[in-house]
């Protein structure tokens, strides 16, 4: 039997995507957190949108805004693509 049992219902890789949604909401209200992938134990891919698209210089801030989780992991920042539709344009 592994740990996973004892654990059922926590994930934290959830509660980090939530938190991390906040703060980029702290850096523009307009930044939406698509998904936090965990690739490695030390690696985080964060996939981002924007109303006005996501570029290289938005990237650039939103690893330099996040700066302190890079104590803990390698931060990837991107896009989901351009076939990606916000939910809240779908809706």
């Amino acid at each position: 039997m592994g740990l996973a049992h004892f654990f059922y219902g926590f994930n934290p890789v959830q509660d980090l995507q939530q938190d991390i949604q906040e703060q980029l909401h702290g850096l523009d209200y307009e930044l939406d957190l698509v998904a936090v992938e965990q690739p490695g134990k030390e690696v985080l891919r964060l996939f981002i949108d924007h109303p006005g698209g996501v570029d290289l210089a938005l990237c650039e801030r939103v690893t330099r805004h996040l700066n302190h989780l890079r104590a803990e992991y390698a931060l990837e920042v991107s896009s989901p693509g351009p076939k990606y539709r916000r939910h809240k344009e779908i809706s």
